[in-house]
């Protein structure tokens, strides 16, 4: 338009001449998504709405691109008048210094970085390799998922003892008082009962008697974040006497339970379950872990009650009636069932002695019917005392336990993990025990080797477009030079908000941010390729410098949007159009910060060097 066509034939031929490009770039940056849409387990189905979305929003804008603009430019626009480009004027001397503004300093600086090409090189190679090297020094760490400011937070409560129902609620009720006295709640549900139930991983210790769920009140009425009201709730919960409470973090992300989860295996129990108090003991005792707990079960004895069968029959007493007599001195016999009006759930109807007749010391005196009349049970029966057993779990035929334990703040799992494997090689594990790493340690190495794998895959698909598209591995190799620049100003990112990586969105951030960084590149070396063949005369110098001040309004204008779209999200500012209001650090902002920093920060260092 600025060579004084109309806009209707500008914009036709804009779209004729940026049709491959655009379709490489389009296709560049599906293939870096398509990858994720494969992500396996619970984790790969949290995230696989994202590569989805990409995909829709993608198709749309490239069929906006290539058939609504140009035709919407071409009626809202009017005729443009014909004016003198810089840069065609530049074309006749090649002389960039007397372009106007950025783009005459920008021209200047190019020109000189096409004479001493290999010293541009060299410091671009020990740029790149400080940052990396700066990052590894930093200590900064790796976390499975994001640290998101909580709306909901738990409470379980465990006690070793043989409790009663009522003990158990009074219990749980003392602490339930406690937390609604530190304030900040919008609702709590609280669920009292024993710890028999624990389950595998991230259930409940053998000791649990009760937990709460708990809602907190709106953001916007409270004065504190998340983090500090659920600090309040773990200071009023400490050190109380007779139970012990801890919080129990609600996860945003894929469930994985506490932050390190040591899973033991082994054969023999007796051995299996020393082994896990040693390891709690030696977990209670450092400072950077808290709320430590296991499943081994709790030390309790049951009652074994053996008929002799022989003395039984001479006596004509028969086993079934033997044990419903015990059962009316026990739990009472089942003789109906029966639900109330105003109920949904049936209730038992059981038969049982009057409780003063109840009782251990009555068990003896037990009697049941028999030949020679009412026989005391003691006469045929043993009584003998054995270690209770609770629920055995077995995984790949080993029978397993679990110790587990939060990070306090500060700590990295990672560097935890560490520790802990430093210990147990120098104090091992008893003969026929093994210990492995569950929860968000195992899920982390495999996020860790699935977004290797799926960046490989990435840039296979994306430089199969590329040579495609250019019919030069050279020039391929040329643009996917971007995806190491862009990965490194990730790293750089990292540093400077001083976040650990994250296994999660750090990565998926850096896949995605290939397939979008390469697009700059895709632009410029078409551009130079056209260039070059519309002047054969020129030399590779003057075609490089040429390209970069044609292309640097484009490259940066979609850099720009692109970052400033992502920049409120980055900086965890979280804008609601319809509400009108605007709220820093939120819970949904800070949920997608690091992914969102990881393309700005990767985004902005990549294209300042490409």
């Amino acid at each position: 338009m600025t060579a004084g066509l109309r806009a209707s034939q500008a914009y036709l031929k804009a779209a004729k001449r940026m049709f491959w490009p655009i379709i490489a770039s389009v296709g560049t940056t599906l293939a870096a998504f398509l990858p994720l849409m494969l992500w396996p387990g619970v984790t790969g189905q949290f995230m696989r709405y994202l590569p989805v979305t990409v995909f829709a929003v993608l198709a749309g804008s490239l069929l906006y691109a290539l058939v609504f603009a140009p035709v919407l430019g071409g009626i809202i626009r009017p005729r443009a008048e014909r004016r003198q480009d810089p840069l065609q004027a530049a074309d006749k001397g090649q002389d960039y210094g007397s372009l106007p503004g950025i783009l005459g300093g920008y021209g200047r600086l190019l020109s000189f970085s096409t004479r001493h090409p290999l010293g541009v090189l060299a410091v671009t190679v020990v740029t790149l390799y400080l940052i990396v090297r700066a990052y590894g020094s930093s200590g900064l760490g790796a976390q499975f998922f994001v640290d998101v400011e909580p709306s909901f937070t738990g409470v379980a409560v465990a006690a070793k003892g043989n409790f009663s129902a009522e003990e158990i609620r009074e219990l749980v009720t003392s602490v339930e008082r406690r937390v609604v006295e530190a304030g900040e709640i919008e609702s709590i549900y609280t669920s009292a009962g024993n710890g028999n139930a624990i389950s595998a991983g991230s259930g409940r210790s053998g000791d649990q008697i009760g937990s709460m769920f708990i809602e907190l009140t709106d953001r916007q009425a409270r004065d504190q974040d998340g983090w500090a009201v659920v600090e309040g709730f773990r200071e009023a919960i400490a050190r109380m006497p007779g139970l012990r409470a801890e919080i129990q973090k609600q996860e945003r992300g894929p469930p994985v339970g506490k932050d390190i989860q040591l899973q033991l295996q082994a054969e023999d129990l007796t051995v299996l379950a020393s082994e896990t108090r040693r390891i709690r003991a030696y977990l209670e005792s450092r400072a950077t872990l808290r709320d430590v707990d296991d499943t081994a079960p709790v030390p309790a004895i049951e009652w074994e009650m053996t008929v002799d069968r022989e003395k039984a029959a001479m006596m004509g007493a028969d086993v079934a009636s033997v044990g419903s007599s015990v059962q009316l001195m026990t739990n009472g016999v089942l003789i109906g069932r029966f639900r109330p009006d105003d109920a949904e759930d049936e209730i038992d109807i059981r038969l049982r002695y009057p409780e003063s007749a109840r009782g251990f010391s009555k068990l003896d005196e037990l009697r049941v019917a028999t030949r020679e009349g009412q026989s005391p049970i003691s006469s045929f029966v043993t009584r003998e005392a054995r270690p209770k057993v609770s629920t055995i779990f077995r995984q790949d035929g080993q029978r397993i336990m679990y110790v587990r334990a939060n990070v306090a703040p500060g700590a990295l799992a990672e560097q935890e993990v560490a520790d802990i494997e430093d210990w147990l090689r120098a104090t091992p594990l008893a003969p026929g025990v093994r210990a492995v790493f569950r929860g968000a340690n195992e899920e982390q190495a495999k996020t860790m080797q699935f977004i290797s794998s799926a960046f490989s895959l990435a840039l296979l698909l994306m430089a199969l477009l590329l040579v495609t598209q250019f019919n030069s591995f050279y020039q391929a190799l040329l643009v996917l030079s971007s995806v190491l620049m862009s990965t490194v100003g990730v790293l750089l990112g990292l540093m400077i908000t001083q976040d650990p990586f994250s296994a999660i969105m750090t990565g998926v951030g850096i896949v995605a941010l290939a397939g979008i960084i390469v697009n700059n590149n895709i632009v410029l070396i078409d551009t130079f390729n056209e260039i070059r063949a519309k002047h054969p005369d020129w030399t590779l110098a003057q075609v490089a410098t040429h390209t970069g001040c044609l292309r640097l309004r484009p490259v940066f204008l979609t850099t720009f949007t692109t970052g400033l779209g992502l920049l409120p999200m980055a900086m965890g500012v979280s804008i609601d159009l319809i509400g009108r209001t605007i709220e820093v650090g939120g819970p949904i902002a800070s949920f997608w910060t690091q992914l969102a920093s990881a393309i700005v920060s990767g985004l902005a260092f990549a294209t300042l060097l490409t």
